[in-house]
């Protein structure tokens, strides 16, 4: 049953047929897409709520904008790995908490084996890297966020001992939308914040490949949503990657997987991973989102936070 949020106010085959075959398959579904994107396009879909989506429609229909994934960022401090999930974008200005709803399930995940290769300079600025078999990504680690009316959020582990739960922190709840965009100054998401050694999650690269995913029962298949890299699925034309995981990316629309490649070697910097402080607008450039990122901000409204969930606190009016 949904629990409306309460405010306050494997195949192997060569290269060169899976990339036959995937764009085979991307023909089919551009069909489909086409129709879809214009719809989106006629509705406004540049307006760029969060800075990985203002998209999927039919959480907007249902309407579930709690599952809306707004913004994902990955970054270090120090030794230990911080993810961020927001989700949200419709909570008033006025609001002063929030209650996710029961039947919500956010996921975070990490693939820590795929093999990352840089050099590519079109494909390290556009992804942060090329994936060199992305029809086998793949998450090894997953964090899975539920919640319960008496108990809060509630995290499970996949492809961890239960005994690394003593390391993880965890917050959830109303933060100040980390977004750098104007029309998003003085706003409220919410946000789940996940830090960690980072250890725990490495395999034998220094390299992680990340995404998040949000699911409600009302709608079919293991995911309604997914928060990869930044200003990527929210356009018309890269619409269905949302309900696809990033390995069918590859084989069924013949496009990069949509995931946060970090090497966790050199600094979060856009697109490796994704500081806070990182202005995306600017970076990615797209004039769909520059044009109207009126008054054209370089830095967030208020200062983020040296120390843990590391997002400002909510705007309270």
């Amino acid at each position: 049953m949904w629990v409306k949020p309460r405010f306050r106010l494997q195949r192997t085959t060569s290269g060169a047929a899976r990339l036959r075959f995937a764009t085979a398959r991307a023909a089919l579904w551009g069909l489909v897409l086409a129709a879809y994107g214009l719809a989106i396009q006629a509705a406004g879909a540049g307006a760029a709520w969060g800075s990985d989506h203002d998209d999927t429609p039919e959480l907007k229909t249902i309407p579930r904008h709690d599952a809306r994934i707004t913004d994902f960022f990955a970054f270090t401090r120090g030794d230990r790995l911080v993810l961020v999930l927001c989700t949200d974008p419709t909570i008033p200005a006025t609001a002063t908490d929030y209650q996710y709803a029961r039947d919500l399930t956010l996921r975070f995940h990490v693939d820590n084996d795929s093999d990352v290769t840089f050099g590519d300079p079109a494909a390290d600025a556009t992804y942060g890297g090329t994936i060199v078999r992305p029809e086998r990504v793949h998450a090894e680690v997953v964090f899975e966020v539920t919640f319960d009316k008496g108990r809060g959020a509630e995290l499970r582990l996949e492809g961890l001992p239960e005994s690394a739960r003593r390391d993880i922190q965890m917050f959830a709840g109303l933060r100040d939308d980390p977004f750098i965009r104007g029309p998003r100054q003085g706003r409220n998401v919410a946000a789940v914040v996940l830090e960690m050694p980072l250890q725990l999650v490495l395999g034998p690269r220094p390299v992680l490949v990340l995404w998040s995913t949000s699911k409600v029962p009302e709608m079919h298949g293991p995911q309604c949503e997914l928060g990869g890299r930044s200003l990527r699925s929210q356009f018309a034309e890269n619409l269905g990657l949302n309900t696809l995981p990033p390995w069918k990316h590859f084989e069924v629309l013949g496009v990069p997987p949509d995931v946060v490649i970090f090497d966790t070697s050199r600094p979060a910097v856009f697109p490796n991973g994704r500081e806070l402080a990182d202005d995306v607008v600017d970076m990615v450039g797209d004039r769909r989102v520059l044009d109207t990122d009126a008054p054209f901000p370089s830095t967030n409204d208020v200062p983020f936070l040296e120390q843990f969930p590391y997002l400002a606190p909510p705007h309270r009016r």
